[in-house]
């Protein structure tokens, strides 16, 4: 899971896209030590423009992404421009005026280059000149997101630029992956160092000019704390507006962007960030304050005199997470909130079902480490993949990652004390009883492929078991976390996603808050109260409920018979009881370097060390519609396990296309506030349920495979099975291996439209 600010930093510095495919070829390239800015322009320009005829990219966003760039390092001034563009076509469908603004900055650029050139006028005069013209040129929408790419910090740059010149000097060739990377690096720099500073007194300038502006304001909570907030009014229009509050701990130029958004559809945009972040002088403590600070917020909106007593929220990720916990206690004022990816704490984040992640810690770090964000060490994943692995090699207690990584955690070791759904993470958001006194109209929307899908079907779930009537829709798609909260990328690792789910989510949360803060009409999409895209039959479809969406159940039993290289996924229960064993030998780490890079369509995908069950070939067109459920039935030498499923659509070409997938620690599995150890030597059957929702139209010759194994990587706590603590658990608690047995009555059900 990743939790990431409400817009994807699309086209900025920060994002490192893209593999070569041909990596053996070498170029020509010698850096002398102690080589001035010129000369390293001129070496990497020509780099660049060896290295463009013999870039390939199989994924169309990703070659272009990569190769306005390297047009740019190589002077092909035109070219570039025209590359954006494509790119810019891609999102087309998502009839976002929004996409207009992609890449701005690096456009900006090279007209300033090519205006340069023709007039022979000076950088900074050209500079001026073209921000002019092409400002203007933008769609009044587009140009709120491009204020946070002149946020961007350049020190950081420049240190992986030299990091990389360094690495290459004294030799005389570079490999194809290596160039992309350096030329990269080099772009990302040498633009924003000549961009930013001019760019932040250009955009000033035009929203001076059109908005009310509060960039600190200092917002008092009833405890004493305070919290800072961004305040973006329109000039024109009415006196008193209605307002949109977003609660967001990456404090950060996206701030001002979103503010102002608002402000261009007509509201009073206010971005507060949560408390310790920015101004506020307390500590920063994530998710434990933001109910109460959110409802002392919300009230101070309401008091203002540009206000008209009507409230909104939206965000993605953390900042739906920020919602709901505002609607814990909802303010009068609080009229509906949009929920985007929302984490779902204690539930998926920083545990899944109970499993903690190495993730959180890396998170941590990157809103606690300073009153902004930590932005470089968060984005430096060659030294969090190290610790990662350093920690899974070491054996070491799980409790114990922060003092490997070198910089012991309090928040850190404070989450670990709560590996149950216990008051403390119970009292952040709405618990139980909370959720029937949630009467606004509330807006989900998620992704198949959203990291935090089980927090944000969490909370609707919940809201629609307390609530007799929620006015509570949901939209999901074929949306990773990004895209679940801003716009769909056409390509999602390697699965090109269907032309109507091409859309842009933002655009519809400003329809909705139109339709519900100033009486427009309801967004066309949301015909009823689940709007759900079919992947694979090209549409959307609406029902009135989950339950609605299925009108019948495949099951599917555990077999014990091979066919081929699986076992068989039988349709019908067993006439014997039989059983399948399996061995995990946790004190064994030869698996540290196993790749887990699969995309969601590919050719091949991760079964060592796992069982595959699979079924017959479907003869006709069936959609596989909401979560899998279904209980297995076990025996083990140990006290507990993290059992992991993965379901794929194996396709009559043989490739294979993810749909869904369960992690869990068993002994949380029929109570998430209790921990029921299993029994060494006794059957045990094992709820399966929470896990991951889709929809996929299944063809003819298709056929579904279920992934069976225990989690075992560096990515999450290792469970030894002991009955202790797992955080507390070394490789010492390891043991003898697991043994396993599988009973062939262990099924799954798979809920589906026929």
């Amino acid at each position: 899971m990743k939790i990431i600010p409400p817009l994807p930093y699309l086209l900025s510095a920060v994002i490192t896209i893209s593999c070569l495919h041909s990596t053996a070829q070498l170029l020509p390239l010698s850096i002398p030590a102690g080589a001035d800015s010129a000369l390293l322009q001129q070496k990497l320009q020509i780099l660049a423009q060896q290295l463009i005829p013999l870039y390939t990219e199989k994924e169309q966003e990703t070659r272009l992404d990569n190769l306005f760039r390297l047009q740019i390092v190589a002077g092909q001034y035109n070219a570039a421009v025209n590359t954006l563009d494509s790119l810019r076509e891609l999102f087309k469908k998502s009839d976002s005026l929004i996409i207009k603004g992609i890449g701005f900055q690096f456009e900006w650029y090279a007209r300033t280059r090519l205006v340069q050139q023709m007039r022979s006028i000076s950088f900074e005069e050209a500079l001026n000149r073209t921000f002019t013209s092409l400002y203007n040129q933008l769609p009044e929408k587009a140009t709120a997101n491009i204020a946070m790419y002149f946020e961007t910090e350049i020190p950081p740059l420049k240190k992986k630029l030299d990091e990389l010149v360094a690495a290459q000097t004294g030799k005389d060739s570079i490999s194809i992956t290596d160039a992309r990377l350096l030329c990269r690096t080099y772009n990302s720099w040498n633009v924003y160092n000549k961009i930013v500073p001019p760019g932040k007194l250009l955009l000033t300038q035009q929203d001076n000019s059109k908005y009310i502006i509060e960039d600190s304001v200092m917002i008092p909570t009833r405890d004493g704390a305070t919290v800072t907030a961004v305040v973006v009014r329109p000039k024109e229009g009415p006196a008193k507006l209605p307002a949109i509050f977003i609660f967001n701990i990456y404090t950060g130029g996206v701030d001002r962007a979103r503010a102002k958004d608002a402000a261009l559809n007509g509201y009073a945009g206010i971005v507060a960030n949560t408390r310790g972040k920015k101004l506020s002088t307390q500590d920063i403590e994530p998710f434990e304050h933001d109910a109460g600070d959110a409802y002392d917020i919300i009230n101070w909106i309401s008091q203002q005199p540009w206000s008209n007593g009507k409230v909104g929220m939206y965000g993605g990720s953390y900042l739906g997470f920020s919602q709901w916990a505002a609607a814990k206690k909802v303010h009068p004022a609080l009229k509906t909130i949009v929920p985007q990816v929302a984490v779902g704490i204690g539930i998926d984040y920083p545990m899944q079902n109970h499993v903690f992640m190495s993730y959180m810690l890396r998170w941590i770090h990157f809103v606690t480490n300073s009153k902004q964000t930590d932005e470089t060490d968060f984005n430096n994943s060659q030294h969090w993949d190290s610790v990662f692995t350093k920690w899974y090699i070491s054996g070491r207690s799980f409790r114990a990652l922060d003092t490997i990584e070198g910089r012991p955690s309090k928040i850190f070791q404070r989450w670990l004390q709560h590996p149950s759904y216990d008051n403390y993470w119970q009292k952040m958001v709405p618990y139980k009883q909370e959720f029937a006194d949630i009467n606004i109209p509330i807006l989900t929307t998620t992704g198949y492929y959203d990291d935090d899908q089980l927090g944000a079907m969490y909370y609707f779930n919940e809201h629609h078991r307390y609530h007799k009537s929620p006015n509570h829709y949901l939209l999901i798609g074929p949306y990773s976390h990004a895209g679940g909260q801003s716009i769909a990328s056409a390509v999602l690792q390697g699965y090109t996603i269907d032309s109507v789910a091409n859309i842009s989510i933002t655009d519809l949360t400003y329809k909705w808050f139109n339709y519900i803060l100033k009486d427009s009409a309801r967004p066309a999409l949301l015909k009823d109260k689940i709007n759900y895209q079919v992947m694979g039959g090209n549409e959307w479809k609406h029902r009135p409920s989950l339950s609605k969406m299925n009108n019948d159940t495949l099951t599917f039993y555990l077999g014990d018979i091979r066919t081929g290289q699986h076992y068989k996924l039988e349709t019908k229960p067993p006439a014997t009881s039989e059983y399948i064993r399996q061995e995990v030998d946790f004190r064994d780490r030869s698996d540290t370097a196993a790749s887990n890079s699969y995309k969601l369509l590919d050719s091949v995908i991760n079964t060592k060390g796992k069982l595959t069950f699979i079924t017959a070939p479907f003869e006709k067109p069936i959609e596989f519609n909401g979560s899998f459920f279904g209980s297995l039935r076990t025996m083990i030498n140990k006290k507990d396990m993290d059992v992991s499923i993965d379901v794929y659509e194996q396709m009559a070409d043989g490739k294979y296309l993810f749909l869904s997938t369960y992690l869990a620690r068993a002994s949380y599995t029929k109570d998430r506030s209790k921990r029921q150890l299993l029994v060494p030597g006794k059957t045990a059957d094992i709820p399966v349920h929470t896990t991951f929702f889709t929809s996929r139209k299944l063809q003819p010759g298709s056929r579904l495979l279920v992934v069976l194994g225990i989690n075992k990587n560096n990515g999450w706590q290792i469970n030894y099975g002991t009955g202790k603590d797992v955080s507390t658990e070394t490789i010492q608690d390891a043991g003898e291996p697991l043994q396993i047995r599988w009973f062939n009555n262990s099924y799954i059900k798979i809920p589906v439209w026929r």
